[in-house]
């Protein structure tokens, strides 16, 4: 009764009567503190905060990620079988690979407590929050209070802004990109004639200004993927939104793309990277344009193989350490790390996204995840909230399938009222 009364509460913010319910705080609670930690440990704060501190923070947001499935749940049954499976499986996590499984199990703790929750409030807490965290170590360094030492290779001058590795700057500000576009867009809303109504957009200002920031972290940082992603989405937000081309409708040729690209990436990726030869000219020659994203999953997959359950991979990324090694790849780091049956799921996972985003015309939630497609071939960001907010869409995605469904039957029995009327 106590639990019940809980969930079903709201609480007012502000004299417009916009209500959000207890849960709903208690998840977005969750979600800024992990994003909060994330972004320490990216960061120069890391060297400030012990990394004992972080992992406790990592685990109050876990109880809390609980606490909101358990207070949600309406069956008891489903309460108790969730704090037993999630007890199951940190135990064996525990006993056999904690540095692989339980960041996967705090992921996915976090994707189910998100089952509730608008999508679209989502991403907007997640995107401030990021603003903010993102904002405060790139004014440091650029008001000179404290820099990180700039790396310097091979005429290749590149600035860390205060992030712990060069590269983490772009990468996490295309999530700030990504989020904003979507908070701030609405669908198509077709009006009389076929021509639009009214509907929210980006104002050109704003996508300058993103351009303008997206070209000058690639100027600082010297990261060309990243920067190409970030110009791949706002071209294509650009050519849907703004230039009104109908590109991602519902058709048939859509929903095949939808349901098979992130398979045929990850299988071509692995196909590629597999059979991986420096002695091939063209092969060598494109490893060094996309910064080893060839030769290094080459490697792990001679050394770790692909295992049901996953295998651990142990990498370095500090030089002084030894040989450099980072399997950058999404597809083949989790396909490695996780095993086949988790990276299926995982793939099946974005392919229903996609579906839907298609069925039920998100063009916006398409273009997103058509980026992170692509996106997860050179950068791991496929279970990482942080770098990739689309890893939340699932349940809204789930909901519009099965809106779907119901339109088709209600559409189907009208149909069929209106014959044996008529008749």
């Amino acid at each position: 009764m106590v639990l019940n009364e809980y969930r079903l509460s709201k609480i007012k913010l502000d004299i417009r009567g916009i209500r959000i319910s207890a849960e709903e705080i208690l998840f977005y609670t969750g979600l800024i503190l992990w994003t909060a930690q994330v972004y320490i440990g990216k960061t120069i704060y890391a060297d400030f905060y012990s990394g004992k501190l972080l992992t406790a923070v990592r685990y109050f947001c876990m109880l809390i990620f609980l606490c909101k499935i358990v207070i949600s749940e309406k069956n008891v049954l489903q309460r108790a079988a969730t704090v037993f499976l999630v007890c199951g499986a940190v135990f064996v996590v525990v006993q056999r690979h904690i540095n692989t499984g339980m960041p996967l199990i705090q992921i996915l703790l976090m994707v189910y407590a998100a089952r509730s929750i608008p999508f679209k409030r989502i991403c907007k807490v997640l995107l401030w929050a990021c603003i903010v965290c993102w904002t405060i170590p790139v004014l440091v360094d650029k008001l000179g209070i404290f820099s990180l030492d700039r790396e310097i290779y091979k005429e290749r001058v590149r600035e860390f802004l205060n992030f712990n590795y060069v590269s983490f700057a772009s990468i996490y500000f295309n999530n700030i990109l990504f989020c904003t576009l979507y908070v701030y867009s609405d669908n198509d809303l077709p009006g009389p004639g076929g021509h639009y109504g009214r509907r929210r957009e980006v104002p050109w200002i704003i996508l300058l200004l993103f351009a303008g920031m997206v070209f000058w972290i690639y100027e600082v940082t010297d990261t060309s993927l990243p920067f190409l992603i970030a110009a791949l989405y706002l071209f294509l937000y650009i050519m849907v939104f703004k230039f009104r081309v109908r590109w991602f409708r519902n058709t048939a040729p859509n929903r095949v793309l939808a349901v098979s690209l992130f398979p045929a990436l990850a299988l071509l990726n692995y196909i590629v990277a597999k059979n991986y030869n420096k002695r091939v000219a063209i092969m060598k020659q494109i490893d060094e344009m996309i910064h080893f994203r060839l030769s290094l999953p080459n490697q792990a997959l001679k050394k770790y193989g692909v295992h049901l359950l996953g295998t651990q991979i142990a990498e370095n990324t500090d030089t002084t350490q030894g040989d450099y090694f980072y399997v950058d790849s999404g597809f083949m780091k989790n396909l490695i790390n996780y095993g086949l049956i988790v990276f299926i799921l995982i793939l099946l996972l974005y392919s229903v996204m996609l579906y839907a985003a298609i069925l039920e015309h998100d063009k916006l939630l398409t273009i997103w995840l058509i980026c992170v497609a692509v996106y997860s071939v050179f950068n791991n960001m496929l279970l990482s909230p942080m770098e990739n907010g689309s890893l939340f869409a699932i349940w809204y995605a789930i909901d519009l399938i099965k809106w779907h469904k119901e339109k088709t039957a209600r559409s189907r029995t009208d149909k069929r009222r209106q014959i044996e009327y008529g008749a």
